[in-house]
């Protein structure tokens, strides 16, 4: 958001919403969030908004789903909760402390109940100070596993996509064809430099559709290639059969099924 604008950050987040054809309907499927909620964040009606503390998490859910960041909404709710309250005295502060001098035997009740709990868990912790009898259970699971791990390595790179033998270096490096119908086997690599909506299609259908966060990578294979649609083309870099894409939006763009491999590359 530009400083100085007029929009509240419910306004903000209508308005971004909007930008990338999101209804409230699939927010709410998606986050579990009530429309009623919803609909108070995009008024920013504070009275009809909960605690602080979950408000936080219902804009952070928000602003994760349609591809935007949540830190910047976050921050200009808790601007717009400042100076509301500088008018007016908190009332969440002056209730809790009716509560503790109303209630001071409850207190005390819990808090002795606590303590016996305690107690009863330190007995359970260490039941060789009451003379419980200690059975030695022979444990074979642990050898078992240390063999079905010795000739393992463990690796954090994404699981790579299984790609067909190559054949002899051709002059061309046009992608092989499989085949079936002539069509040729396109290789798409996505990395998320930012959470973005993503849909991916092929003439058989939807392969993934569906939010996927920064840092992620996923790569996909298909005969005759791929429609692709972004929530945040500027956040995500393409690599068609080897070779990277030069751009897929601007930041914050929505773009939708843009074709891949672009026509330009197909000839």
């Amino acid at each position: 958001m530009i400083p100085g604008a007029d929009l509240r950050f419910g306004e903000e987040l209508r308005r971004e919403r909007l930008a990338r054809e999101i209804s409230l309907e699939e927010i709410s499927a998606a986050t579990k969030i009530s429309m009623r909620l919803l609909t108070a964040l995009e008024a920013s009606d504070l009275k009809r908004l909960p605690a602080p503390a979950f408000t936080r998490g219902f804009i952070r859910s928000y602003a994760q789903h349609i591809g935007i960041d949540p830190e910047e909404k976050i921050c200009a709710y808790l601007a717009e909760l400042n100076r509301n309250s500088n008018g007016s005295a908190p009332v969440i502060v002056p209730g809790r402390r009716r509560f503790w001098r109303g209630r001071g035997t409850t207190a005390g009740m819990i808090v002795g109940g606590v303590t016996a709990l305690l107690l009863v868990l330190g007995l359970i912790a260490k039941p060789q100070r009451h003379g419980a009898v200690r059975l030695d259970v022979p444990v074979p699971a642990r050898a078992s596993r240390a063999v079905a791990l010795k000739n393992v390595t463990i690796s954090s790179e994404p699981t790579p996509a299984v790609r067909q033998p190559e054949v002899a270096p051709a002059a061309s490096s046009a992608p092989a064809s499989d085949g079936v119908g002539g069509e040729a086997v396109v290789s798409l690599v996505l990395e998320f430099d930012q959470d973005s909506w993503t849909k991916l299609d092929t003439a058989e259908g939807t392969v993934f559709s569906g939010l996927i966060r920064r840092g992620e990578v996923k790569r996909f294979e298909s005969r005759g290639g791929f429609r692709l649609t972004l929530g945040n083309a500027g956040g995500v870099r393409a690599t068609v059969n080897g070779q990277a894409v030069q751009s897929l939006g601007r930041a914050g763009q929505v773009v939708r099924d843009l074709p891949i491999p672009p026509p330009a590359a197909r000839g």
